[in-house]
């Protein structure tokens, strides 16, 4: 160990050299390890070092104190449906775009999202919104659902709408 420090300590020596500025004949500051006679070099010296001792660390004795308070990340709803849709009529809409509505009891958890479901296919992102737009949807039967997610989990699915779409045909 003693070893080791010895050759610590003479490598640090030539860090802790003296500096020196001079300057050339165009009036370029320049900075060396040597004094320079001709030039008229100055040394430098160097202002301490600003330290600053370190702040206690004071830990709290339970460390869970320093985790944040989390919402459960489950919730159970009680109602899961989806509104918007008519009930045992056929659906108009010429453009094939319409709107429809989840409604969940209780509402929909901050930290839970919506994935909608059409004809068994994810139907965009899951978010956080109620409603969805649907666009361009073919005409002819089709069936709606979404599910509730925490990430990538499904906590929950709505029961399955089936619901048929008319749009007019131009011939």
């Amino acid at each position: 160990m003693r070893y080791f420090l010895g050759l610590l300590w003479l490598l640090a020596l030539p860090a802790s050299a003296q500096v020196y500025k001079y300057l050339d004949a165009y009036g370029t500051i320049h900075y060396s390890d040597t004094p320079r006679d001709s030039a008229g070099s100055e040394a430098i010296t160097l202002a301490p070092l600003n330290r600053q001792p370190a702040l206690p660390n004071a830990l709290p004795d339970n460390p869970q104190q320093l985790l944040p308070e989390q919402e459960p990340t489950h919730a159970v709803y009680s109602v899961l449906s989806i509104s918007g849709l008519p009930a045992d009529q056929a659906l108009r809409a010429n453009n094939g775009s319409f709107r429809v509505h989840a409604t969940l009891t209780p509402s929909l958890h901050s930290q839970h999202s919506l994935q909608w479901f059409l004809d068994d296919q994810p139907y965009g992102p899951a978010s956080a919104e109620t409603a969805l737009q649907l666009n361009t949807v073919d005409r002819g039967e089709h069936r709606l659902s979404f599910k509730v997610m925490a990430g990538h989990h499904t906590l929950q699915q709505s029961p399955t709408v089936s619901f048929y779409l008319q749009r007019s045909r131009l011939h």
